[in-house]
């Protein structure tokens, strides 16, 4: 990378953290801390809700499954959006409806206290190793790019880039640090900033990623045979079909999803957030991942892990390859943020709370950011720790990722179920423990999970809490009402009267948001706009690109925002 792809970087992690101190200043309430007052429009929680399913994996490992295999990438990718739409019309309403101040109160209401501590010590530590892991990685996709003078005292002396240590301090701190300060409105706002800036490198990428291989039919041309087959030995239909329903339960389960769902004002707000992300995924996995599946035609060689970083750097220009990073960067670290959030809430409203119940609401919110600088500490020394582990991620991730998965079943089990009990979470979370944990480790058919991996994994995560519930369901067929369900249906009832009043303070709130959100996506793009024309009279070799890419930036910025501003002074004049 140049000096000028440096500078990009730091101006993005800057504005980062400006935007989360302003809008800390916005936050007066626990309900403004946790759930942004229930105040989200449709749009932010969907927006959000999008960037939280981005991660690293999304270009190192599913980039590398599009440079590997091709367009099925694609097909697993559009899963999430299916999924999505599943969840949008079975699941989201029940949430929403609930009026709860956390994912926790419900399994309180609908369970019991036990059940609530389990999920919430999984979901704590479960987590935090994934968001470790997750620093790490982008760390070390990170540093390869960014080699430093020989000696220099944040150089890792072995490879002379950047210490891996160094960046993973600096990405975490500046995540808890904004995350802390801005709340969950700060994670919506973050979020809307990460999307503009990765979907505009993305529609820049693609027309030039298709022009360095000689346009769309040379690439057809040139790909692999099979390369556009829908789907393949490894991710076969029946895969397909295990990972769509895991995914459901996911996406409709996940505490950091189910914040979202919460946060906005009614059922149907919550239901549009789900469909918008659905649609984003079933329309633009095919653009994220045209980079890393054109790069197999530029080079059949690389490291597919690596394809997308290496296709950025061989088709974008000065300053733009920061800017890209930066982006990925984000999608990262809009998943760790969206977790620390939601812990923080849990702490807050089902911890801390019930131990102080006469607690004020200053220190409701005082907690809740000690808790983030605390957990999101731990988490950063985690991710340092890990190369000093031999290995031993590798084992525990996958582990982890079987125990937290099924966690989701029985969650929304219970939102449909009325006889399932706490006694059926225990026994389907057991049986399905004890089988991803001694699959996982070898002592159980070694040879065919090694040979299986992606199926077993679905299979375990999904079929087996699924059918154990499934059982139980049916023995427990002509038994009487689980207490749990009374307590939720009563709950939700109680929560139907809505007052007038607070629907229209709901409404102007809403209405701030949004028009926050816009103006900052907005602004976002006229940054970049800037930056890339000021970047043009540095590049003399690429001054004409970067000068066209920056005025149709600065143009979509101006004309949005234009077309904002009128509606708005329009109906204002109407309300006079």
């Amino acid at each position: 990378m140049e000096l000028a792809d440096y500078i990009i970087i730091l101006i993005y992690f800057a504005g980062l953290l400006v935007l989360g101190g302003v809008l800390g200043k916005k936050v007066k309430t626990s309900e403004d801390m946790f759930i942004a007052g229930r105040n989200s429009s449709w749009w932010l929680s969907g927006l959000s809700t999008y960037m939280t399913i981005f991660s690293a994996s999304t270009f190192v490992v599913w980039g590398g499954v599009a440079y590997r295999s091709g367009i099925v990438a694609v097909v697993i990718a559009m899963m999430l959006g299916i999924a999505t739409f599943f969840v949008g019309w079975f699941v989201v309403g029940k949430w929403s409806k609930q009026q709860i101040d956390s994912p926790a109160e419900y399994l309180g209401i609908r369970f019991n206290t036990s059940v609530v501590r389990f999920y919430t010590i999984i979901g704590i530590v479960g987590r935090g190793i994934h968001m470790a892991v997750a620093l790490y990685a982008i760390a070390i996709m990170a540093v390869a790019l960014i080699p430093l003078p020989e000696g220099h005292w944040l150089a890792n002396p072995t490879t002379g880039h950047l210490s891996v240590t160094y960046a993973v301090l600096f990405l975490g701190i500046i995540t808890l640090i904004y995350t802390a300060a801005g709340g969950f409105l700060a994670v919506l706002m973050t979020d809307v900033v990460q999307f503009a800036v990765l979907f505009g490198m993305i529609l820049i990428m693609v027309p030039l990623s298709f022009d360095s291989v000689g346009g769309v039919g040379a690439f057809i041309e040139k790909a692999p045979d099979g390369f556009f087959s829908l789907f393949s030995e490894q991710y076969s239909w029946g895969w397909m079909v295990l990972w769509l329903c895991l995914n459901f339960f996911m996406i409709g389960g996940d505490w950091a999803f189910v914040q979202r769902y919460i946060s906005v004002p009614s059922v149907k707000e919550a239901k549009k957030s789900a469909y918008l992300v659905g649609t984003l995924y079933i329309v633009t996995p095919i653009l994220w991942y045209t980079p890393a599946l054109v790069y197999q035609v530029v080079n059949p060689d690389a490291n597919p892990e690596q394809a997308y970083m290496l296709m950025s750097q061989y088709i974008l220009k000065a300053g733009m390859v920061g800017l890209m990073l930066a982006a990925m960067i984000s999608a990262t670290l809009s998943t760790v943020s969206s977790n620390l959030n939601v812990f923080a809430n849990v702490f807050a409203y089902d911890i801390f709370r019930p131990a102080r119940p006469n607690v004020s609401d200053r220190t409701l919110i005082s907690s809740g950011r000690w808790f983030t600088y605390i957990y999101g500490l731990l988490i950063t020394g985690v991710a340092v720790m890990i190369p000093y582990f031999g290995g031993a991620e590798r084992v525990v991730v996958p582990i982890l990722t079987l125990v937290i998965s099924p966690l989701f079943i029985p969650s929304i089990w219970g939102l449909f179920s009325k006889r399932i009990g706490s006694k059926a979470v225990w026994w389907s979370m057991g049986i399905t423990f004890f089988l991803g944990i001694t699959m996982k480790t070898g002592l159980f058919f070694e040879d065919f999970v090694s040979r299986h991996v992606e199926f077993v994994d679905a299979f375990i995560g999904f079929v087996v809490p699924c059918m154990i519930l499934l059982v139980i369901e049916l023995f427990l067929w002509k038994q009487e009402t689980d207490a749990g369900w009374n307590r939720y249906t009563q709950a939700s009832k109680e929560a139907e009267y809505v007052d007038p009043e607070q629907v229209k303070k709901n409404k102007v709130a809403g209405d701030l948001y949004s028009s926050m959100g816009i103006k900052i996506m907005m602004g976002t793009y006229a940054a970049i706009g800037i930056a890339m024309g000021v970047l043009a009279f540095f590049d003399p070799s690429h001054r004409g690109e970067l000068l066209l890419y920056a005025a149709l930036f600065i143009a979509v910025s101006a004309l949005v925002l234009f077309l904002y501003f009128f509606k708005w002074s329009k109906n204002k004049a109407q309300l006079n």
